[in-house]
């Protein structure tokens, strides 16, 4: 009853939508109806404010991301590593992606999948990191370069010789992002743009329109953007 309970809470706090919280409490808007719809930090940046990315980044990561390990570690006293822990984090990062709070949409799981590595393995929070920071200072493209940092874990995980546990998580994180992205809050396709146009840019730009100012800047029609 108590993994139970643990499942439970780690889904459920992963789940709270801090973005979409943000955007209604300060702009009064629902973030799923501008830019991306994606319920996240590139959304919020751009369309509430870059200091809110601060809040959200520091609660997706020590709230949504680490207190699913340290309630399982420090409460339930459960080993690491053990699948057993392992199933909490990847709860909370399936809770973020699929919010019951708003019919099972959310944002991409990023910030809560690296606040998950922080605890668990922060040797390899670091390596994705490096890559891409890195890719993106040679590119100025995040989104293939995420994309690129998510498939590396697994192949770090190994190389720096962690429990198979954390490379199976590694795999799990990815699977999960990678389906995020394709899915992509179930948002209708673009008019004019072939169905595998629109999933390779959203698997490997992370966006429906190969523009991204196009893209990022949608806002519903008749809004008026400079309340935005």
């Amino acid at each position: 009853m108590e993994l139970a309970g643990l499942y439970i809470f780690s889904y459920l706090v992963g789940a709270i939508p801090t973005a979409y919280l943000m955007g209604r409490l300060v702009k009064g808007i629902d973030l799923r109806q501008y830019g991306t719809g994606n319920v996240g930090g590139t959304n919020l940046f751009y369309h509430v404010g870059k200091r809110w990315l601060v809040v959200l980044v520091l609660f997706e990561v020590f709230v949504k991301g680490g207190s699913p390990i340290w309630v399982g570690r420090y409460l339930l006293a459960l080993e690491w590593p053990s699948v057993s822990l392992a199933v909490a984090p990847l709860l909370a990062v399936v809770g973020n992606n699929w919010s019951v709070y708003l019919r099972f949409q959310g944002g991409r799981g990023i910030t809560v999948a690296g606040g998950t590595l922080l605890f668990l393995a922060p040797l390899l929070l670091a390596a994705f990191i490096g890559v891409g920071v890195a890719g993106w200072a040679l590119t100025r493209s995040s989104g293939v370069w995420v994309l690129t940092s998510l498939a590396l874990l697994p192949l770090w995980a190994v190389i720096f010789g962690v429990p198979s546990v954390v490379t199976w998580y590694c795999v799990a994180i990815l699977v999960l992002i990678v389906l995020k992205r394709l899915v992509s809050n179930w948002t209708p396709l673009p008019e004019g743009l072939p169905r595998k146009k629109v999933l390779f840019n959203r698997l490997f730009l992370d966006r429906d329109l190969d523009d991204h100012d196009q893209w990022i800047k949608r806002v519903p029609r008749g809004t008026n953007t400079n309340s935005v």
